[in-house]
């Protein structure tokens, strides 16, 4: 048995040489393929949401013109109908925790702009977030969901001890 597990070992080191890589490159070519492969983000079959690179690219320009202030842009890219849930504790005392609405959704999110600064983009649990991280410490999420290539829902919320975060690739690289 110990011959059969030496030899596993060999393959598996060997593996990455033989498409002339290392390690660390076949580690993510893999990660790059499993993504490439999954149709759908996770939990997107219960909302009926096809996310792929079209929506990631909508979020990206929505993030954008809130770290800019574009009021105009984000409106653009908001569904009419569009929704913001934040968590009480993230909003200043008195705040509505829901705000219907491309145009009040937009006014509202500039009042947030030092905060959408300082987001980064992860996966969160598996899907694609942006956490805000003040001194690099996670303290809420952004959540960003699209349909018919509108932002249809930001969702806020604080981070949890029971999160995962993970890095995610460029969205040059996609």
């Amino acid at each position: 048995m110990e011959d059969v597990g030496q030899d596993r070992a060999d393959e598996e080191r060997d593996q990455p040489h033989a498409c002339r890589g290392t390690v660390a490159s076949a580690k993510k070519h893999a990660s790059r393929a499993r993504r490439r492969l999954a149709p759908t983000r996770p939990g997107a079959e219960e909302e009926g949401e096809e996310y792929d690179r079209a929506d990631q690219r909508i979020v990206e320009a929505f993030m954008t013109a809130a770290r800019t202030g574009d009021t105009r842009r984000m409106i653009q890219l908001l569904a009419p109908d569009s929704i913001r849930d934040a968590e009480a504790a993230l909003l200043p005392h008195g705040s509505r925790t829901a705000v219907i609405g491309a145009a009040d959704v937009a006014a509202e999110t500039t009042h947030f702009r030092d905060r959408i600064r300082a987001a980064s983009r992860l996966a969160v649990n598996g899907r694609p977030m942006y956490v805000i991280a003040p001194g690099g410490r996670p303290f809420a999420t952004i959540g960003i969901s699209t349909a018919g290539g509108r932002v249809t829902r930001i969702t806020l919320r604080l981070t949890r001890a029971d999160d995962r975060f993970e890095a995610l690739e460029p969205l040059t690289a996609l």
